[in-house]
């Protein structure tokens, strides 16, 4: 089962090149999926920060091997990421999952879900990153989406594709 435990935006890029705060929504599910990928659509539907953003994103890398079990700010390179777009700003929305994968699940089924979720999200728009890391030891693991903003967010979370991914999660 799904718990939204905090919610915000993903900040401003400041002009110290820095990351002035990053607030997230994370969820708890039993079950994680290994998968890496960045925005692959057309740059051209951004505006030019979001799409310097996007961009930007393709260099984001977890800066810990305990990234499963520390803060999304503790756990990424935000930054280097930030002072490689010195002259951006912007919000943007990360919707970040905490789960620990059973040891009985079924990881073909969870991963072809997955799959299609991500390509639901790539269609509905908005995706700007999703990131996912490897099971730990503990069979922990950490996935991310960064979003244009919330509502497209919410609007791929509603996607059947999603709503069959999350049932298979929480199993």
């Amino acid at each position: 089962q799904l718990q939204r435990t905090k919610t915000a935006l993903f900040p401003h890029n400041r002009l110290d090149n820095t990351i002035e705060k990053i607030t997230i929504t994370e969820f708890h599910n039993k079950d994680p999926q290994v998968e890496f990928s960045s925005f692959d659509g057309d740059t051209d539907c951004l505006n030019s920060n979001d799409g310097e953003f996007a961009n930007a994103l393709k260099n984001l890398h977890v800066i810990t091997p305990y990234y499963t079990r520390v803060s999304i700010e503790e756990a990424f390179n935000w930054n280097e990421v930030a002072i490689s777009i010195p002259n951006v700003e912007g919000e943007w929305y990360i919707v970040a999952f905490r789960s620990i994968r059973r040891a009985d699940a079924d990881s073909v089924a969870l991963y072809e879900a997955d799959y299609k979720a991500h390509n639901e999200a790539k269609l509905n728009g908005g995706l700007l990153k999703y990131w996912y890391g490897n099971l730990n030891e503990s069979r922990e693991c950490l996935a991310m989406c960064i979003w244009l903003n919330r509502d497209y967010a919410r609007a791929a979370n509603r996607k059947p594709h999603h709503i069959e991914a999350m049932s298979l999660a929480a199993r």
